[in-house]
């Protein structure tokens, strides 16, 4: 059990790295990754170098952190929406969540500046693909193998399923969004996207009844 002068020094250790990641996004936003430099990112925070150093070493541990906690959001959002019995609604709160998340304006200028920056530092990509992507569809998969078990859904493949299912839900708002042909778009659309992607997925992966037909 951590002594409560630990636990107070850890609380503002976190509240200080914390106020890193959100000057450092800004400067990335705002100069884009190869431009932005600590030196910028320290007189944001009006603070020293050596500071920012004894948090990150270098401007990709920084991006690196930027991108995991992107990520992080996205799964713990994720995680909620699961154990309710009802297969469809789960499905269509996760794809309204995800949907949402990945439209945020903060989710789409961290992508493109992944894009910009992944053909010269791939590691930043991989770390993305293995925080966010890879392992969403890895805890859908889980998700829906659980749904096959208990025969409310007609899986015989969970992770293609996961795949599948982010890619219905992403539609073509997502790539709209992130080339700038759009702003946020409403409410109304973003549920419409949603619910013919879920949809179409119970279509393909819903139970047959007894008269041997998807259900509807």
């Amino acid at each position: 059990m951590q002594a409560p002068s630990q636990t107070i020094s850890q609380a503002i250790r976190d509240q200080r790295r914390e106020r890193i990641i959100q000057a450092a996004r800004a400067v990335f936003f705002e100069e884009g990754y190869a431009a932005a430099s600590m030196s910028m990112i320290a007189q944001r925070l009006g603070g020293s170098k050596a500071t920012l150093y004894a948090y990150f070493k270098s401007k990709e541990e920084l991006f690196r952190a930027i991108v995991v906690e992107q990520c992080n959001q996205v799964q713990d959002v994720l995680a909620a929406q699961y154990g309710d019995d009802d297969v469809r609604r789960t499905l269509t709160n996760i794809g309204l969540k995800l949907l949402e998340l990945l439209l945020d304006d903060s989710s789409v200028r961290t992508l493109r500046l992944l894009v910009e920056e992944g053909p010269r530092a791939p590691e930043l990509v991989t770390s993305f693909m293995e925080a966010g992507p890879q392992l969403g569809e890895q805890r859908m998969a889980e998700f829906f193998a659980q749904a096959q078990a208990r025969g409310q859904l007609d899986i015989p493949d969970p992770m293609t399923a996961a795949k599948q299912f982010s890619a219905l839900v992403k539609g073509s708002l997502h790539l709209k969004r992130t080339l700038g042909m759009m702003d946020q778009p409403s409410d109304e659309v973003v549920r419409r996207e949603v619910d013919d992607a879920v949809e179409m997925f119970m279509r393909a992966y819903g139970r047959k009844g007894a008269d041997g037909q998807k259900p509807a």
